[in-house]
């Protein structure tokens, strides 16, 4: 019976290969006329053929590169974002990011530009599929194809991480499957800089990716992206994410309280190694993972390896201890290879053309070797020369051979001549950072640098750099943070926003918020910002501005309507109204306005105050008057008003004052006491 065209393919190709292109959903409520770019030439250069894909920030579609006769995909980000300069931003820095990096498993990006109304960006095209479609197709993947699988995906991200970027949104969407056997990791849209990723500000990402510590806190690392890297190995293994739920808060919180399960407890053909590898990978504290993508990539290459040869489940890794926090000591794999020189030449030459091949011995050093042994590598012609010549000297070439023979296995095996890849150390301290190098016998020189990521007396690199191979007994230099950097911020009061942020850039700092506020400057103008007092903060820094929004509207003698009025079309809202005596201005009219907050914006509150007339007051006549009526009379002034009387106060409606203690006519100030009586 034929097998079908998909079945053939899967051979020919590779398990994933399929005779279709990727399926990519459409975006909900998407105006696709306003997307529908079929035909256009983007830039004079990019003629659109199709649309291949819709996503909730920009369509992807398939074009001819008319300069260069290629097919290349075009994102085009829509144009209602597009005008959104935030937006935008991000659109140009995932194509800097991506620009950045150069591997054979990343996406590469050819071009990005405007053209009209378009801002779009140029990649490899990768016909194929997503890894999410063949998860969906074929399902969990046995230990050998997952391992074959998830090594490409994590050279790829390896090199991100030595190019200084983080993916930060790790998910098999985001892993394309080519038609001939290439395997990719694309889509940057998430990535950051790792020199400026202390913390994200907000929660992005894939919720059954995202690790515990960017749940939390909002701070992603390299060990972040390894977290999601662990949670695609499980589901590669198993076929399912570990941690499911109806609502993206129910998964979150099982990614930050709960252990990621075993896959071997969902899939019994897992071997313990790879129970193991996932398990360091996605643990829940960032401190207990691999210190970075090329770290996990060279065990992985290790465990591939057991597996391979059938030891997977009897193999324990040496991994570091949960408990031991001392990121220093995250594995690393030695490449080690000994030499052992046999008893005749042509073994030996096959063994020197071994380390050749791998690496681990140059083409002039095998020469030299085969010159140094090339009369004792036989011995039987050594025997037959010592027969016509002197006996003697075959029992000398014998013995210097063996001696030779060992001393170069001792060499290249645990002595000074063995090669092992050398480990992460950043962020380590020094005295952890020597311990985890004993094993290689270097010979260390420690130098100190500034850091604006790494703290103070914290292992910054090493030179050589984490993952090159390292001769045992070597130099190696470590660089210890001296901490960030510490310079003044520039002169910036008085300045405009944009000059105000050429300076800050031209000094070595990138511009944080910049928030409006009512201030006696001039409109548009900063006068204040972080570093205003002249105070040296670290190089590198964001700085916060605030720029003058002018002074509050002056409505002091304005009518309290009127007043209320203006206020609220400057943007501020009215706390409340309260009232108080004036000598300068009259009832009714507005004595002042209290801001609420400060410094105050737009949209914050005010309380304004409303005269409630002069503070001064003339003492009326109140002789011959009852009381009542004149303590009522005085008191509306705003007086204090004792009664001296024997009467009772039932009775003070009908006697009559005879004296008080202020003449009529005089001058008093609201508060003042007066006494009257009818005595």
């Amino acid at each position: 019976m034929a097998l079908p065209t998909v079945q053939i393919r899967l051979l020919k190709l590779g398990w994933w290969q399929a005779d279709f292109r990727r399926n990519f959903p459409k975006a909900k409520g998407t105006n696709v006329t306003q997307q529908n770019l079929v035909g256009r030439l983007i830039a004079d250069r990019y003629l659109v053929q199709s649309l291949i894909a819709r996503g909730g920030m920009s369509s992807v579609y398939l074009a001819i590169d008319e300069r260069l006769e290629r097919q290349v995909a075009v994102k085009v980000i829509y144009a209602h974002l597009a005008e959104n300069p935030s937006f935008r931003d991000k659109f140009i820095r995932e194509a800097k990011t991506a620009a950045r990096l150069n591997h054979p498993n990343l996406v590469n990006v050819f071009d990005q530009g405007q053209d009209g109304e378009l801002t779009f960006l140029v990649m490899e095209y990768v016909p194929g599929m997503t890894l999410r479609d063949a998860l969906k197709k074929f399902g969990k993947l046995s230990p050998t194809r997952a391992i074959e699988l998830f090594e490409p995906i994590l050279q790829g991200l390896a090199a991100a991480h030595r190019g200084g970027i983080l993916h930060r949104d790790l998910k098999p969407e985001n892993v394309f499957l080519a038609d001939d056997g290439r395997i990719k990791l694309g889509d940057f849209g998430l990535a950051r800089n790792v020199d400026a990723n202390t913390s994200t500000g907000s929660l992005i990402g894939t919720i059954a990716y995202l690790s515990p510590e960017l749940i939390t806190r909002g701070v992603a690392d390299a060990r972040s992206d390894v977290y999601a890297a662990g949670i695609l190995l499980y589901e590669l293994l198993t076929g399912e994410q570990p941690f499911k739920g109806d609502q993206v808060a129910h998964i979150a919180h099982q990614h930050t309280t709960m252990d990621i399960p075993l896959p071997s407890s969902l899939v019994s053909e897992v071997p313990p190694l790879l129970d193991e590898v996932v398990l360091w990978a996605a643990a829940r504290a960032p401190e207990h993972r691999p210190a970075n993508a090329q770290v996990l990539a060279e065990v992985i290459q290790r465990v591939k390896a057991e597996i391979k040869a059938g030891r997977g489940a009897t193999t324990k890794l040496d991994l570091p201890e949960f408990l031991d926090v001392q990121a220093t000591k995250v594995l690393s794999v030695e490449s080690t290879t000994v030499l052992n020189f046999t008893q005749d030449a042509d073994s030996a030459t096959t063994a020197i053309n071994d380390l050749t091949e791998s690496g681990d011995i140059s083409s002039e050093q095998q020469t030299s070797v085969l010159q140094d042994f090339a009369e004792p590598l036989n011995p039987i012609e050594a025997l037959a020369h010592s027969r016509r010549n002197r006996g003697k000297w075959a029992v000398t070439w014998i013995l210097l051979f063996a001696l030779l023979s060992s001393g170069a296995g001792w060499w290249f095996g645990s002595g000074p001549g063995g090669l092992s890849a050398l480990p992460n150390l950043t962020s380590s301290e020094l005295v952890a950072a020597k311990a985890a190098l004993s094993p290689y016998s270097p010979d260390v020189t420690v130098k100190y640098e500034s850091s604006a990521t790494v703290s103070q007396g914290l292992v910054t690199r090493t030179e050589p750099a984490a993952g090159n191979l390292f001769w045992r007994g070597g130099t190696i230099t470590i660089w210890v943070s001296k901490g960030a950097k510490l310079i003044a911020v520039p002169k910036l009061t008085g300045f405009s926003l944009a000059d105000a942020t050429n300076r800050l850039t031209q000094a070595g700092f990138t511009l944080g918020s910049a928030d409006e506020y009512f201030n006696a400057a001039t409109n548009g103008l900063v006068f204040d910002y972080l570093g205003s007092d002249g105070t040296p903060i670290p190089q590198g820094s964001a700085v916060d501005l605030k720029v003058s929004l002018g002074p509050l509207p002056s409505v002091t003698g304005l009518a309290q309507n009127t007043a209320i009025a203006a206020l609220q079309k400057a943007g501020l809202r009215i706390a409340s109204i309260s009232q108080e005596f004036s000598d300068a201005v009259a009832t009714g009219q507005v004595v002042r306005v209290q801001p609420q907050q400060d410094p105050l914006g737009k949209g914050g509150q005010v309380i304004v105050v409303v005269s409630k007339g002069p503070t001064t007051v003339t003492m009326p006549s109140v002789i011959g008057e009852t009381l009542l009526a004149s303590k009522v009379a005085l008191e509306a002034l705003g007086l204090l008003v004792q009664v001296n009387t024997d009467q009772l106060q039932s009775n003070w409606g009908l006697v009559k004052v005879k004296t008080s203690s202020v003449a009529a006519g005089a001058t008093l100030h609201v508060g003042n006491t007066v006494i009257i009586s009818n005595r």
